[in-house]
């Protein structure tokens, strides 16, 4: 291979497109790259026939390549909060819901029906599971994307999860390395600082990686800063950091890196081409160039196949020029050619059968026993005798829509607020809203961090109705509301979840 093919295997990119197209063609044929990672907002996704039709296409360029190594296709399919597939594909409630119904024996058979539908559509490494512990629930990044609070929940249950998608025939990645779960920052808006000692960092943070990292096929890195490890740079950027996960904890599969378009990662660094070269001289195999800033000017941008031609270039020119040893390329791509070989060669044609109906009721399963709920207030009607008010984020419109919450009451309305931070003007029409029904149900997600979500409960509760709230997202709202008639505790927000937080209703019907 030359250098320009063996630096292609390392990017793992995203295109704009529901099917293979020039862009496709450009990134594949031309720079060689080794992964495609799929975006709803980029890629459609929005059937199975539409996805596996989309990666048939994108093999069928790497297929005429002068290598013709197929590529690594990849998603975040977590479940819960974190879903790119959702249209035609089983949803589940993901790690705190599966946490909360305290039933092991679930955790494998969902790993193993999400790994069958992405293998289903060609999709071949799933960005999951996460083992962040959720120790600081305050945390702005992980919440209910955790398995829990504690290292051995995380580690029963990714053990679980891993022998899913390892039976299913994908392959597995570990997140996020060091651990998120005890940050009072997003990295995807600035750069968190873990202010532990490396003895606390290897009692606490580190215990997963270390149980789970000879189960795992891939880890990836956080942007993160452990300062009793590395002062200087990020764990991302850090050799010292990675030194640890390879020497210490042993793992010699690929690293992965987070994307490098994250805000807490471009903070600390000249650009995202310096970004790049650093990662893969600190010990990075996979440079994850996907999805778009979030941060103030920034918002929206994302990667251009320009962009990856630029990066592409720079990581060439850095290696000719002895800035990267090539020892430590043929290293990389070495690693990823190993795990090529794993889910490779592809049939012939991908199996499209997708067993959903299975699927989805062991979905709604995991969600109907997460359910926890708290009442100070019984209800003095049935729901179905009253005019009944929902309240919604616009993010969970299509699951409020799908499922059966809007046919409760004798006659119903549905306000969705644009963000999770609703402004005054939206406040105010709930509220006029409100006045002319004789309950509201408010759907919450993580109304810790977005106070406007609590300031328009604060104007409800003034009007003196039945208040229900159904929190579908930390666990924190729960305590933030002591004096509502009655919440219901999903942890998650999916259809699943929230069909079986309204049979939850139908039951609490005097």
């Amino acid at each position: 291979m030359t250098v320009e093919e063996k630096v292609g295997q390392l990017l793992l990119v995203h295109f704009n497109g529901e099917q293979a197209n020039e862009d496709a063609q450009i990134l594949i044929q031309q720079l060689h790259v080794g992964g495609i990672i799929y975006y709803t907002w980029a890629n459609g996704l929005h059937s199975p026939d539409q996805v596996r039709s989309l990666s048939q296409g994108l093999q069928e360029l790497a297929s005429t390549n002068n290598y013709p190594i197929p590529l690594l296709i990849a998603v975040d399919q977590e479940g819960g909060r974190v879903n790119r597939l959702k249209s035609g594909f089983t949803v589940f409630p993901g790690n705190a819901a599966l946490r909360m119904a305290d039933d092991p024996s679930l955790v494998f058979p969902s790993a193993l029906a999400t790994g069958q539908e992405l293998k289903a559509v060609g999709i071949n490494i799933n960005l999951a599971p996460v083992v962040d512990i959720n120790s600081n629930p305050m945390n702005p990044i992980i919440g209910i994307r955790s398995f829990g609070d504690t290292a051995e929940n995380v580690i029963t249950y990714s053990k679980d999860t891993l022998e899913g998608y390892r039976q299913a025939g994908i392959l597995s990645c570990l997140k996020h390395f060091p651990g998120h779960g005890d940050v009072d920052i997003d990295s995807h808006l600035d750069l968190p600082v873990l202010s532990k000692s490396k003895d606390q960092l290897l009692q606490e943070e580190l215990r997963p990686f270390f149980e789970l990292a000879n189960l795992a096929d891939v880890i990836m890195t956080a942007h993160i800063m452990l300062p009793a490890v590395d002062s200087k740079n990020c764990a991302t950027l850090s050799k010292e950091v990675l030194d640890l996960l390879r020497n210490d904890i042993g793992f010699d599969g690929v690293v992965m890196t987070d994307s490098l378009m994250m805000e807490g990662l471009l903070k600390n660094c000249v650009s995202i081409d310096v970004a790049a070269i650093d990662s893969l001289n600190a010990g990075a195999d996979i440079l994850l160039l996907g999805g778009k800033q979030l941060h103030e000017g920034l918002v929206g941008l994302e990667m251009t196949v320009s962009d990856i031609q630029r990066i592409h270039h720079a990581l060439i020119k850095a290696i000719k020029e002895g800035v990267i040893p090539e020892e430590r390329l043929n290293q990389a791509v070495q690693r990823i050619l190993d795990i090529k070989n794993r889910v490779f060669p592809l049939a012939e044609k991908f199996d499209n059968r997708i067993d959903s109906t299975k699927h989805e009721a062991l979905a709604s399963k995991i969600a109907k026993l997460a359910i926890r709920t708290s009442i100070l207030k019984s209800l003095s009607a049935r729901l179905d005798e009253q005019v009944l008010t929902v309240l919604a984020p616009a993010m969970l419109e299509n699951e409020i829509k799908q499922s059966r919450l809007l046919e409760l009451g004798k006659k119903n309305s549905v306000l969705f607020f644009q963000e999770l931070e609703p402004s005054e003007e939206e406040i105010h029409s709930a509220v006029e809203d409100v006045k002319h029904a004789d309950a509201v149900i408010v759907c919450v997600f993580n109304a810790w961090k977005n106070s406007q979500q609590s300031a328009l409960i604060k104007r409800l509760k003034e009007l003196d109705k039945t208040l229900i709230l159904i929190i579908l997202g930390d666990v924190l709202d729960v305590s933030l509301f002591p004096d509502v008639d009655l919440k219901i505790t999903t942890f998650s927000p999916t259809l699943p979840s929230i069909q079986a937080a309204y049979e939850c209703l139908q039951g609490l019907n005097p």
